[in-house]
């Protein structure tokens, strides 16, 4: 091995490092200045200094850079030239560099699938730790009932580890998990499946004290497409679809009804859609307020819960046409993988849970790296970095 060989796993074993403390870190690292510093110093700063001995970026489809440059130089562009855009220019070069050193990071840790596994193995048995801590604090310890929606489980209990604050939160980051290790197990044998197979029971049993019905239909959704396996592409994207808009058309059903509350979701869309006019091209700004004010209830909203609402609002509907470009583009190269890289298959089935999550459950992916973040970019760097895989078989 020489010089350039150990400086390179050196560099990929430290960003594994960061990866590792980026994810997990979320329910041990308590306080969001010190896990951004973690985050900086052990992930985009290796990720950054690597850059010219990986360069990552060549072994990406023609495509994937395409589009993923268009997503980054628009949000760029309505940042730094429109108006309403909160924060500086320093502020959005850095959110747009972060993306694409994560991407990077991603890719460059993927290339050692051993040690890609062992570290999303690491990040489950983590969590389900946390998630057990969670759950005996609350039915055991605090006896808080099992009753349906006697509580929403979003921390564990008064410790300040594993505190997301917000049951919708802690159901993305568990929900997104739960796929990992379903996935893990799956494809283990041993003790390790039957601890990975134990940590998604654990975090199955979070996610339902959560009562987030949004991510519930997410996980389903991620469930179906990771375990099912279709005869060819077509027919994935056919079933796919269906599945979404049935999952869409229930929710949509049951707030009609009023068997669930809609936490005022179709008033806020009712509210956008009034504004739309003033905001469809060019958007209010990157990292604007939506200000949705319904007289009716006396109550403004400062986001619109929806992430194709809010980024639409924020970077106008070409900015949101893009986010799906990029998204379907890296779809499609995950289909064509789907039959030769397993791993190809956690990616679709964690791409279907952002795209179901997104209706109502975030809003936000261009901030400093945290869950909202994680549920998009963590599937969506790794099938970019999947994507080499094509340009190899097309040569």
């Amino acid at each position: 091995m020489n010089r350039t060989d150990r400086l390179g796993r050196f560099f990929r074993y430290w960003m594994a490092l960061g990866l590792f403390l980026q994810l997990a870190g979320l329910c041990f690292v308590p306080d969001g200045s010190r896990y951004t510093t973690i985050a900086n110093l052990s992930l985009f700063l290796p990720a950054l200094l690597s850059l010219p001995l990986f360069r990552p970026w060549t072994q990406w489809s023609r495509s994937s850079i395409l589009w993923l440059l268009a997503l980054l130089f628009w949000v760029l562009g309505v940042a730094l030239l429109n108006e309403g855009s909160e924060g500086g220019a320093v502020r959005w070069l850095r959110v747009t560099l972060y993306a694409w050193l994560y991407v990077s990071a991603i890719s460059v840790v993927m290339q050692d699938r051993v040690l890609w596994n062992r570290l999303l193995g690491a990040v489950v048995l983590v969590c389900g730790l946390f998630a057990a801590l969670s759950l005996v604090q609350a039915l055991f310890i605090e006896e808080r009932g099992w009753t349906f929606r006697a509580f929403r489980l979003a921390s564990w209990g008064g410790h300040e580890m594993a505190d997301f604050r917000n049951p919708i939160v802690s159901a993305l980051y568990f929900g997104m998990l739960l796929l990992v290790a379903l996935h893990l197990a799956s494809r283990s044998a041993g003790v390790l499946r039957w601890l990975y197979s134990l940590a998604a029971a654990l975090m199955l049993a979070y996610l339902y004290f959560t009562y987030s019905r949004g991510v519930w239909a997410a996980g389903v959704v991620g469930a179906f497409v990771l375990f099912w396996s279709p005869a060819d592409r077509r027919t994935a994207v056919r079933w796919l679809l269906a599945t979404a808009s049935l999952v869409l058309i229930i929710l949509l059903w049951l707030g009609w009804n009023k068997a669930v509350d809609m936490s005022f979701r179709d008033v806020i869309f009712y509210g956008w859609w009034h504004q739309i006019q003033a905001f469809w091209l060019w958007g209010f700004g990157a990292g604007a307020d939506a200000n949705i004010c319904i007289s009716e209830l006396n109550r403004c909203f400062n986001q619109a819960h929806s992430l194709y609402l809010q980024f639409t609002f924020e970077y106008g509907l070409p900015g949101l046409l893009l986010l799906l470009a990029f998204v379907w583009v890296l779809t499609r190269n995950g289909l064509r993988l789907r039959g030769h890289d397993d791993m190809a298959t956690l990616a679709l089935a964690l791409v279907a849970f952002m795209l179901v999550s997104a209706v109502a459950n975030y809003y936000v992916i261009f901030l400093r790296p945290g869950v909202f973040w994680m549920v998009f970019w963590v599937p969506a760097g790794m099938l970019v970095a999947m994507s080499s895989r094509l340009c190899v078989e097309r040569v």
